[in-house]
């Protein structure tokens, strides 16, 4: 049953899902670590909010579960995990990323111009009222995988895995409406795993080799 006119709910999905983007964007030029946090836990704000949406639209109270599982996990546990790890390694700011801002943006603006070329077959098979906010989901995909190769810090990197498996849930979840409840709590629980082992990961590197620069402990092989 359809709770939604078609027009407004792509409307509000098309919204979300720029939305989303634009967290991806604003997250690259913040140079605070608890500040990147933040914005990736209002990013997945944004996500859970949108499969809502379409969990309403669509009438499914398993996908509607998943945002709310979704919540819990991206925007309350997983910050607060790597907020208390940017406390115990007492790095607040310099992301250091390998290029400069503008750069970075100009390359991620490329992405979100690739990303379009590339769904937009997608988009023209795809009959459902979410299929114009794919591209902006597959350049979420692009722009989290640029950004983790980007960094120079273990932590950020985290991060741009984080904004990597974002963007994959927003893909399946605008072309597909969701998949089950069962895969997604299983990709869930993965992800909150290696979120706090890299936590115990990251922070022994930084007890032990003093930095959490990755060119650094790549100069210590050999």
């Amino acid at each position: 049953m359809v709770l939604f006119p078609e027009l407004p709910f792509a409307r509000v999905a098309n919204l979300l899902s720029f939305l989303f983007l634009l967290m991806s964007f604003l997250l690259i030029i913040r140079n605070s670590l608890s500040a990147q946090v933040r914005m990736f836990a209002v990013q997945s704000g944004v996500l859970s909010a949108l499969a809502a949406v379409v969990a309403h639209f669509g009438g499914s109270r398993e996908l509607f579960g998943v945002a709310v599982l979704f919540a819990f996990i991206k925007v309350i546990v997983i910050p607060r995990v790597l907020t208390r790890a940017v406390s115990k390694i007492g790095i607040q700011r310099a992301v250091a990323p390998y290029l400069g801002t503008s750069v970075t943006l100009g390359i991620c603006a490329g992405l979100v111009v690739v990303a379009f070329y590339v769904m937009a077959p997608v988009m023209e098979s795809n009959r459902l009222p979410t299929a114009d906010g794919i591209p902006l989901a597959f350049a979420g995909v692009l722009i989290g995988f640029f950004t983790t190769v980007n960094r120079r810090r273990a932590l950020t990197q985290i991060l741009g895995f984080l904004m990597l498996e974002n963007g994959i849930f927003m893909v399946a979840l605008l072309a597909t409406y969701g998949v089950p409840l069962i895969v997604e709590m299983g990709v869930f629980l993965d992800v909150l795993v290696a979120v706090l082992i890299l936590e115990v990961f990251v922070y022994r590197i930084k007890h032990n080799f003093d930095s959490i620069e990755v060119s650094q402990m790549g100069a210590l092989r050999g």
